[in-house]
């Protein structure tokens, strides 16, 4: 048969087993200390690092904030500055005039005066342009 445990024995302890209790007490109650220790190092360690992270999050969205205010300071001044600027319309009533005008044809001061040197220079279209007569002074009390 199986063993049995002896009956406990009624009455009082005895100091050899009281003492062997209060020694296996005393190992679980370190072992217990030692346990919280570790668990109140490792959650100190760990909330450290949440407060670091925390404060590393808490920078980058202040920088993104920071960011996103100037860019929207440059959209507003990007707005601002395509509202001073022409539209289609004005646009419109610029390219009509300009091919009414048609720019290409006009010839500048210098451009004229080389190309009438240029002839002058050139004996027969000198022998086609008549001389001025006589050059007379018109004064407007003769």
């Amino acid at each position: 048969m199986a063993n049995t445990p002896p009956p406990p024995e009624q009455g009082g302890f005895d100091a050899a087993k009281l003492y062997l209790w209060i020694k296996a007490l005393e190992g679980k109650v370190n072992n217990l200390l030692r346990e919280v220790d570790l668990i109140k190092n490792d959650f100190t360690k760990k909330s450290g690092d949440l407060k670091k992270d925390l404060k590393a999050l808490n920078n980058d969205f202040m920088e993104y904030q920071h960011e996103q205010q100037k860019t929207s300071e440059k959209m507003d001044l990007i707005i601002k500055e395509l509202r001073q600027t022409a539209g289609s319309e004005e646009v419109q009533v610029i390219k009509r005039y300009i091919e009414l005008w048609n720019p290409l044809n006009f010839v500048t001061q210098r451009d004229l005066e080389r190309m009438v040197e240029n002839k002058l220079k050139n004996p027969e279209v000198k022998e086609k342009i008549p001389l001025p007569l006589k050059e007379e002074k018109h004064s407007p009390f003769n």
